[in-house]
């Protein structure tokens, strides 16, 4: 007769439920540990009978051999050891689990896919990394011991090969795998993006020292704002970095935003609010022309349709207009001004901002032959970039005379958006 088997130590704790589980099955069988080794053929007796001592929490393998070779319920084995094992993990009080297996779904970056996997090893009972090779290669997969290792210790598996040969090492079933995938795949991208963003951030540091004025190789706050001058913005605070995102206000049409100088330098930097401004005023420009408010005379309307609105721009407070004018009769009758308040009430009512209208009146009628002026300097001034609608190029014109009717003061020279530097508007507003 052999020695009788020490006591277990705690034989209503998780581990000791699992140790009173194994040795009711072994007595029930009536084998010997020397027996059971020979019934598992790879597990030494030494290993079985530890394995039932209720002292150490034996590997996931060991105890499912165990329970095969006695005839016991392997999955009710299975669960009694997942509960000594949460109990390991740090005291956790009887009745509060977690789940077993990681969430793959959750991984974001490798080193959280290196956590994941490891999680994936010990949730399957933390098989040796000898053991792990042998089952990769039993299913036709390479994984060394050296690779296990290493991808448990943090470094990602460099192929979905090599990702899947771990995953079959700890027993992950085919129609468990396509997850795990997945969060390879977002890992891998998400650690370009990184790499990217670092020779992004060492090319910005490189430009900013080429346009930098102080010897430590970056921009001042005097040569930054005056480069967001330059770019037809102000600043609303004081400069920061490079890089980083900076209050602005554009000089065009008042508009506040965030923008990075390094973008500004790059001439990547443009107001959002500038395109609408323009879709605004031909909106009120149509509305006008429907002559909703019903003061204005048969005559002005005709007028009106018969001219040509430009892009406009609204710098601060003050809304220019200009309005091309395609022939003498239309500019006599847009002259006086009597429509201006009918444009400005549709022009509030889709510019949500104060302003301060001026609207000029840009023509040209000495170089241009009498016959199809109209149709002749509306080409001109769609060609020479006042209108977005592409023809065909035309000739140089003349000098554009710009006449200002509104609420500008009296004098004040102005140049309408988009004009060429050979085209000089005027300002006659008081007259």
């Amino acid at each position: 007769m052999g020695r009788p088997e020490k006591p277990i130590p705690d034989p209503v704790s998780p581990l000791g439920r699992l140790a009173v589980a194994l040795r009711n099955g072994r007595r029930e069988a009536g084998f010997s540990y020397a027996v059971l080794s020979e019934r598992t053929r790879t597990v030494s007796p030494g290993t079985l009978q530890r394995a039932a001592s209720g002292a150490v929490l034996p590997r996931l393998e060991v105890a499912r051999a165990f329970a095969r070779a006695c005839g016991l319920d392997v999955a009710e084995v299975t669960r009694l050891w997942h509960a000594a094992y949460q109990r390991s993990l740090g005291g956790r009080a009887a009745g509060r689990t977690r789940e077993p297996e990681p969430r793959p779904d959750l991984v974001e970056n490798l080193r959280g896919l290196c956590a994941a996997l490891e999680e994936l090893r010990q949730a399957n009972g933390a098989p040796s990394f000898r053991m792990m090779e042998r089952r990769a290669r039993a299913a036709g997969k390479e994984l060394s011991r050296s690779t296990a290792f290493r991808i448990s210790r943090g470094t990602a598996p460099a192929s979905t090969d090599c990702l899947e040969a771990f995953l079959v090492a700890c027993q992950v079933p085919p129609r468990g795998r396509a997850v795990w995938f997945d969060a390879w795949l977002r890992a891998q991208r998400q650690a370009v993006r990184a790499r990217q963003d670092a020779v992004g951030r060492e090319e910005l540091k490189q430009f900013e020292a080429v346009v930098a004025d102080t010897s430590r190789g970056q921009v001042s706050q005097e040569t930054a704002v005056r480069m967001l001058r330059k770019a037809g913005f102000d600043a609303m605070e004081r400069y920061r970095r490079f890089d980083a995102p900076w209050t602005v206000e554009c000089l065009q049409c008042g508009a506040r935003f965030r923008i990075r100088l390094s973008d500004v330098v790059l001439m990547r930097a443009t107001c959002p609010d500038c395109p609408k401004l323009t879709e605004h005023v031909r909106e009120a420009w149509a509305e006008l022309l429907t002559n909703p408010s019903g003061l204005l005379s048969r005559q002005l309307v005709r007028a009106l349709r018969a001219a040509t609105v430009l892009p406009a721009r609204l710098q601060r407070d003050h809304l220019d207009v200009p309005v091309f004018v395609a022939d003498r009769t239309t500019l006599r009758a847009l002259q006086s001004g009597a429509w201006h308040p009918a444009l400005e009430d549709a022009l509030r009512r889709h510019i949500r901002r104060p302003f301060y209208l001026d609207v000029l009146l840009v023509h040209d009628y000495d170089t241009m032959p009498a016959v199809r002026t109209g149709q002749r300097h509306r080409r001109l001034a769609k060609a020479a970039g006042l209108v977005d609608s592409p023809l065909e190029s035309s000739p140089a014109m003349g000098q554009l005379v710009t006449e200002t009717r509104g609420t500008a003061t009296e004098g004040s020279a102005r140049t309408a958006p988009g004009l060429p530097g050979r085209w000089k508007p005027t300002s006659n507003s008081g007259a």
